[in-house]
């Protein structure tokens, strides 16, 4: 496919050349550039050169495969270096540090050029688990040598942090990883055939509840104003109504899921067209509601082809290129991917949700839009909590976006969507009740 725009912008940067249907990449580039040449320092200078260049190359390349695979991830890593210069620094506080999912994602926040500090939270000090993970780490980084810490890294527990003044410099961002993970069920040793049945959804509630009451009961007095967000399982309504009841504001509130229940959708997609034999440059899959067997993923979905056409996948099953039935695969896995992962582990995903937490932040902090679990206005001063796209503002509070502004939802999708909106109701709560 050639490439037809040879325009340029009012900032004097190459124009977007179309490629993937839609000009995002060319959008936060010159973004970045116009930023960048505020700064006024060497590094940014710097930046600005290499990115300016590459956005000249989209010019010269012959195909959309080409430019995607020669021009756009190399933008894209430019741009999020930049955000090192361009956004302030935050500080991270991760609760449960001494966990699976928590110690993954104290490294994750450690290694994110937008951190400055993490702070891994537990119960007990000591020369404990998370305080030998912080040890094992840095001395990982010291034999890469490559810069890969870009935060410190330190262990407190949660008394310590609410009897500790923080004016100076308090915790931004918690991320609550505490509690108790998903169980699979129990198998006979020899014969391998189930011998009880798994810890129920409402066993798992009744103890995180708990859990969760306690930890962010120290971490919202000791910063207020800090923004929360969960991991914790089961993710959803009945858990987040201990949050508010615990005096945390609904914008202050945003659950972790529809970022990685996304991303194993885009997984499945590909992994389906590429068994095909197509060769796919894109997918931009979303899964919205709640977190559970009662997600939505779209159809609405987009694949883009090495060809640079655009298709969403209900349009794939129309031309043929997928059919009705591998669709329904996909999307059926998609909602037991986390049980699949219990079930022939042990227990819940570790690295995908640790990692899925860092990209989620680093989005919002940037300005963009990220798929999360938030505190939607449903009626009679009641709220849903459910999965969609949020942005922040005003500093770091939570602001839903209207799902329809983003996404192209299909009839039963509205009716799925409406009927979870309602199944997932809590009553709100004002900020310090």
């Amino acid at each position: 496919m050639e490439l037809i725009c040879k325009s340029t912008t009012c900032h004097g940067l190459p124009g977007p050349s179309f490629i993937l249907g839609d000009t995002d990449w060319h959008q936060r580039a010159v973004a970045t550039v116009v930023a960048l040449r505020k700064k006024k320092t060497s590094l940014a200078d710097d930046l600005v050169e290499d990115i300016t260049v590459l956005l000249a190359r989209t010019h010269r390349v012959q195909t959309s495969r080409e430019c995607h695979e020669r021009i756009i991830r190399r933008l894209e890593r430019l741009c999020d270096e930049a955000q090192a210069l361009l956004l302030p620094k935050i500080v991270v506080g991760v609760t449960g540090a001494n966990g699976g999912i928590g110690k993954e994602t104290m490294l994750q926040a450690a290694q994110s050029a937008l951190v400055k500090r993490v702070i891994g939270l537990v119960r007990i000090s000591g020369r404990g688990p998370a305080a030998g993970n912080v040890m094992d780490l840095t001395d990982r980084w010291q034999l890469d040598r490559l810069g890969i810490c870009k935060a410190t890294i330190e262990i407190r527990t949660y008394k310590d942090l609410e009897n500790t003044p923080t004016d100076h410099e308090p915790v931004d961002v918690f991320i609550h990883t505490v509690g108790q993970g998903r169980k699979p069920v129990p198998l006979n040793p020899d014969t391998l055939k189930p011998i009880a049945p798994p810890p129920t959804r409402q066993e798992l509630l009744a103890n995180n509840q708990s859990v969760l009451k306690d930890v962010v009961g120290h971490t919202h007095r000791a910063c207020p104003d800090a923004l929360h967000i969960f991991v914790t399982n089961p993710i959803g309504h009945r858990l987040m109504q201990v949050v508010l009841e615990k005096g945390v504001a609904p914008e202050k509130i945003l659950g972790f899921g529809g970022e990685l229940d996304s991303a194993r959708f885009r997984h499945f997609i590909w992994q389906a067209l590429e068994a095909d034999g197509h060769c796919i440059l894109d997918v931009r899959a979303q899964v919205i509601g709640e977190h559970n067997d009662n997600m939505i993923p779209l159809q609405g979905s987009e694949v883009t082809f090495a060809s640079g056409v655009t298709l969403s996948l209900g349009r794939c099953v129309a031309e043929g290129i997928l059919s009705a039935q591998s669709v329904q695969k996909i999307i059926d896995r998609t909602i037991r991917r986390g049980l699949e992962i219990v079930d022939s582990q042990g227990t819940s995903a570790v690295r995908g949700p640790a990692r899925g937490l860092i990209v989620m932040l680093e989005r919002l902090l940037r300005g963009e839009v990220a798929n999360g679990l938030s505190c939607r206005p449903f009626h009679n001063g009641k709220v849903s909590f459910i999965g969609g796209p949020v942005r922040l503002k005003n500093g770091l509070a939570v602001v839903p976006e209207p799902v329809e502004s983003h996404i192209s939802l299909t009839p039963s999708e509205k009716v799925c969507w409406l009927e979870s909106m309602q199944a997932s109701c809590i009553k709100s709560c004002p900020p310090h009740a």
